[in-house]
């Protein structure tokens, strides 16, 4: 049986993880700066590739406000010449408890 407390703190950890559309956002971002490419550069990177994304799109992906595909990420892997696995090694943050943070 879990108290009222632990009981509130997952909850408000699933919302936290709802409201967050993707979680390679941050990554994709490190990854992007470290390359020197900007945001515009990256979007065209990937319509050449067919995937509809546009300069405001890339934001919004990297701040986790948009979802990132499959495609998508292997795309982004592709072009910022990284490992797709290391695009989701940030995604042991959003499933950490609060109180271990």
């Amino acid at each position: 049986m879990c108290s009222l407390g632990t009981l509130g703190r997952q909850f408000f950890s699933i919302i936290y993880f709802v409201r967050t559309k993707n979680i390679v956002g941050s990554r994709v971002r490190q990854a992007r700066k470290q390359a020197g490419v900007t945001q515009m550069e990256l979007a065209a990177r990937l319509q050449l590739l067919s995937i509809t994304i546009d300069r405001s799109g890339v934001a919004k992906l990297e701040s986790g406000r948009r979802p990132a595909s499959d495609i998508e990420v292997a795309a982004i892997s592709k072009i910022l010449n990284v490992p797709i696995l290391w695009l989701f090694e940030a995604a042991d943050e959003f499933f950490r408890r609060p109180e271990d943070r």
